[in-house]
Formats: C-alpha cells, structure tokens, sequence
C-alpha cells in the first residue's frame, strides 16, 4: 500500500482507521461465530449478536492498541 506524507494511503484512508477497521471486523465475526461453535446456537440468535457486539468493541480497542504500538 502506497502512502503519501500526510500519512494516508491511495485511497485517502489513514493507516490508523484502517487498523481499526480491520480490528472491528474480525472482532465482530469472531465474536458472532464465537457462540455458534462454544453452545450451538443459531448464529442469528440474541447470544450471537450480543457477543458480536461485544466483540466489536474488543476489536475496536486491540485495533487502537495496535496503531499505538505501531507508531512508537
């Protein structure tokens, strides 16, 4: 991925954001699965969106831990 000197890359997205998105998604799909495969629910039942929530959020927050790592 080519970046220019403000930081972004070609598509004008910041390597930030992208860490971060990328963290929000697999956060949400690990924590959405998560349930299917531990108690054998139907992945759309209310214990799976909760836990795909749930896992946004941990995502979210390795997403931001990772761009701090990566930046020091």
């Amino acid at each position: 991925m080519m970046t220019n000197r403000a930081g972004e890359l070609s598509g004008g997205m910041t390597m930030e954001k992208l860490t971060i998105y990328i963290g929000l998604t697999i956060g949400g799909i690990i924590g959405g699965y998560l349930p299917v495969v531990l108690f054998h629910v139907s992945a759309f039942s209310w214990v799976s969106l909760i836990c795909g929530f749930v896992g946004c959020f941990v995502g979210l927050w390795l997403g931001w831990k990772l761009t701090l790592w990566i930046e020091e």
